[in-house]
């Protein structure tokens, strides 16, 4: 596997793609036999990757949190596929979720409640009353919020367990990487968390006996890959829940959740500038290093121990990433020469389903599903079938290929599923989950009837018009 684009996939692929006599497997099955069975396009996520991913990720912060437990609670919003969730439900993950249908999506996988954060902002009472009916946790992002929890906890007759969302700040003048904007403004800007101003009327709502308030968590984000910025972050987190503790009577939280923010091997975000070139990826392993050790010095300083407490955190696109692929039929090559030379190869997909990769400079790569006997590489543009721009690869080396030939573009496992959406009236695309040799439909894809069937006419449109298509 010389060509570039083949090394670069297998190495982002965490061993679930190779090849053989050309030919592209994920697992031990040929992507042409998934299109064959299933049709495309086409999601399809590795079972085994994503098991290794989960228990690598769990493994570099229990190496490293020596205080207590650790426990994994990835965003279900990245993948809410049921059957995914139901694998990190029988690998022991929770997950921090948003909303009734991401909340149903955990229930139906059978993820430990126990596990659950109920997560977000502007949360109404129902979700709110669900959540603690089953016994997950509810993390508090507003004042008002506290309040519907004492009604759920009376209506249900059990104790909700809340968590606290903090807005930590740190004096930093990085920026977020390509797009030039301060990091602070970002932190001190963006809707979730309790305001600084709202803390001490928040712990005396807490101190409700229909409360139990067991946790701490934040959100840092993956505005950077700067470890000194992150670091500097998880230490004032440690520092704030100290403030916090002796704002509400020397209060502690059993466990804290660092959330989310690691950037993974390939990650568009904030990479708009054509000329930006993503660093080397940080491994896991010291993202883990620097983010707990912060943490425990920044409790530490605060006179929180840290000792006892259970770690929590939240990969979302990290994890579900590298697992997935995005399948593609060529449907058509367009060339001109004038006013110069380009060549498109359109396709059967659509940014519409794959909206972490169009207008982004750190684009994960797009590789032919067989290689060609002989030939070269050609310079094209891959574009979807939408009247938008549609630009899945703005400029893609790829070999000379005829219509019906496959795509596969690759670290798609991550929120493009979660986000597609139908402009032009285009159904959603199926999912697939391969282990080993067995293929699964996970989630079937979209018809015509599925898109349509909100619609009504109201009875003084129902009236025959001459001439109308039939």
């Amino acid at each position: 596997m010389s060509d570039s684009y083949d090394s670069e996939a297998v190495a982002l692929s965490d061993g679930m793609l190779r090849r053989e006599a050309g030919r592209l497997l994920i697992e031990d099955v040929p992507v042409d036999v998934l299109v064959e069975r299933y049709s495309a396009p086409l999601f399809v996520i590795s079972e085994s990757a994503l098991r290794r991913r989960a228990r690598r990720i769990r493994a570099a912060f229990e190496r490293v949190w020596r205080h207590g437990e650790v426990h994994v609670l990835p965003a279900v919003k990245a993948n809410p596929v049921v059957a995914v969730q139901r694998v990190l439900a029988q690998e022991g993950l929770g997950a921090d979720l948003v909303g009734a249908g991401e909340l149903e999506v955990a229930v139906r996988a059978g993820i430990d409640p126990a596990l659950i954060s109920l997560n977000g902002t502007a949360k109404d009472y129902a979700t709110i009353e669900r959540a603690v009916a089953l016994g997950a946790r509810v993390t508090v992002d507003d004042v008002r919020e506290i309040e519907l929890a004492v009604m759920a906890a009376r209506a249900t007759g059990r104790q909700a367990d809340l968590r606290v969302r903090l807005r930590p700040h740190f004096e930093t003048d990085a920026r977020m990487q390509a797009f030039g904007v301060p990091i602070n403004d970002i932190y001190g800007t963006y809707k979730s968390g309790l305001p600084h101003d709202d803390l001490a009327a928040a712990g005396q709502a807490l101190s409700a006996p229909e409360l139990r308030v067991s946790g701490a968590m934040m959100h840092m984000g993956r505005y950077t890959t700067d470890l000194s910025v992150i670091g500097g972050y998880a230490g004032r987190f440690g520092e704030l829940i100290a403030e916090v503790s002796q704002l509400w009577d020397g209060w502690t939280p059993r466990t804290i959740d660092v959330g989310g923010g690691f950037a993974p091997q390939v990650d568009g975000f904030g990479r708009a500038d054509p000329d930006f070139v993503p660093p080397d990826p940080t491994p896991i392993e010291r993202y883990a290093e620097v983010v707990c050790e912060n943490l425990a010095e920044g409790l530490a300083r605060g006179g929180v121990d840290p000792r006892g407490r259970v770690l929590e955190v939240e990969p979302g696109r990290a994890l579900f990433g590298p697992c997935g692929i995005h399948v593609a039929t060529l449907l058509n090559v367009k060339r001109q020469t004038r006013p110069f030379p380009f060549t498109w190869y359109e396709t059967d997909t659509s940014q519409l389903f794959l909206s972490e990769i169009p207008d982004e400079a750190a684009r994960p790569p797009v590789i032919p599903v067989h290689l060609p006997g002989a030939g070269g590489l050609a310079e094209v543009r891959v574009v979807g079938r939408s009247c938008m721009s549609d630009v899945l690869a703005r400029t893609a080396a790829l070999p000379v290929m005829r219509p019906g030939d496959l795509l596969a573009f690759c670290f798609t496992g991550a929120y493009n599923d979660a986000n597609a959406s139908n402009l032009n009236l285009l159904p959603r695309p199926a999912t697939v989950l391969v282990n080993g040799d067995q293929a699964h439909l996970v989630r079937r894809a979209e018809n015509i009837g599925d898109l349509l069937a909100r619609d009504t006419l109201p009875d003084h449109l129902r009236h025959p018009i001459a001439g109308a298509a039939r």
